[in-house]
Parts: C-alpha cells; structure tokens; sequence
C-alpha cells in the first residue's frame, strides 16, 4: 500500500517529510504552504482549533489540551506534588499559580528581563511558562491550551526555578539556572512513563539542550543528590 500525505491524503511519489516526535509522512506542499499546530509543529488541515489569542491546534494536541483552569491547578499541584516526591523539592514557601493567555505571557516574559541562554535581545520567544517572584510573591505563570504532557514538563521546569529562588540564593548563571531547570522537567517525564518524550529532550535542537547536556556532565560528576548539593553552592 502507498503512503499518503497525513495533511492533505495526496499520494508521495517523491519526496516527503516528518516531523520530530510524530512518525506521520507530509508533501512537500503542506510542509511548506500549511499553517502549524503551535505545539507539536505538525502541518495543519481543515479540522484544527483556533484559540482566542490566535493559536492553532492540530487535533490531537487539543484532544489532551489544558483549558480550564481548574483543571490545571489541579495537574499544576499534581506536578508539584510529584516533584516532591521523587525529588525532594519541597518549598518552604509556596508558590501561587495563574492560567494565562499568550498576550499575558509575553509581556510577563519582557518585564522579567531575563533572556534564556541561547537567545539574544530582541530575538522572538516562545514561552509556555514563566516563574515571577515580585517581593514576597511568587506566581508561577502557565500558558492555556497546551498538551497535558507539555503541561506537566513546563510547571516542571519552572517550578525548578522557584526551588532555585529558595535554595540556591547566590545562583546567577544562566547556563546552571536553565540547564537545572531541564534537568528536573526531565527526570520527571522519566518519572511520568514519558521516555518518548524525555528522548525528545535530548534528541531535538532546542536553546536549552546545551545547558541541559552540561548538568548531565555535572550528574555523572557528582551523582544526583551531589548535583542539586552543588547547585546550593553555585553562583
């Protein structure tokens, strides 16, 4: 049986594509000429959701996508709860949540005026999450709509940021901050079941990779429970 176009069902004949995380074939026409799925990247057909801040989901994104916002409380708290358990990241102050839209988030992200490594000022971010303490608050930002899976690894991620801000007072580095960050959202999908997608982590080309290979470098080094001891004394 020929393969066919996941997008449009046209026949491929010559060349054709995949993406990273998704074993369906594209044409070279909806690669190229198709709207994507802002999650999952995925060249998007007629049947896709459009979110009120002008996102677009393919399907099977939206099928597990967070929208309500108690729902993701109760996954954020769920995620929580699952990083103190096989981590031992207890905060001693807690961290508020907030569900928001993109718009939201962006200007969230340029009033923090941090830049990830990787990037440079001015070049166009793409935030899923954002952890802001303001004095004695603290929020954990949370950008709606997103796959669970994608959900659960971003609180992850940013809640790493919030231990930090407890823990590891003195840490400036970027490279420690983020790749520590990964590090956590990481051994989570591990602890979640999710070996496809932590694969993912250390297989796609992404800014923070880098700083996540570092940490394994660190881990091996020290051992897991050594690294987060460095981290405390990091700067």
């Amino acid at each position: 049986m020929s393969a066919t176009c996941a997008c449009c069902g046209a026949l491929l004949t010559g060349r054709y594509y995949t993406i990273p995380g998704n074993d369906a074939c594209y044409c070279q026409t909806c690669i190229k000429t198709r709207p994507r799925c802002e999650s999952c990247g995925v060249p998007l057909g007629s049947h896709h959701w459009k979110l009120h801040d002008g996102r677009l989901l393919c399907p099977q994104c939206h099928s597990t996508a967070i929208y309500d916002p108690a729902i993701a409380l109760a996954v954020f708290q769920e995620t929580v709860d699952g990083l103190v358990s096989h981590l031992g990241m207890r905060l001693n102050v807690g961290v508020a949540f907030r569900l928001v839209d993109a718009p939201t988030l962006h200007n969230l992200r340029q009033q923090s005026h941090r830049l990830p490594p990787g990037y440079s000022p001015g070049q166009d971010i793409r935030t899923l999450g954002l952890y802001v303490r303001n004095g004695h608050i603290r929020v954990i930002y949370m950008l709606y709509g997103l796959p669970r899976l994608t959900f659960r690894m971003t609180v992850a991620h940013e809640y790493a940021h919030a231990w930090q801000g407890e823990q590891c007072p003195l840490l400036e580095n970027e490279v420690l901050r983020e790749g520590f960050a990964e590090w956590v959202a990481f051994y989570h999908l591990l602890w979640l079941g999710a070996t496809r997608a932590a694969r993912r982590m250390l297989e796609s080309f992404h800014p923070y990779r880098p700083a996540l290979e570092h940490m394994f470098d660190l881990e091996r080094k020290f051992g897991r429970a050594g690294l987060i001891d460095y981290l405390k004394r990091a700067e």
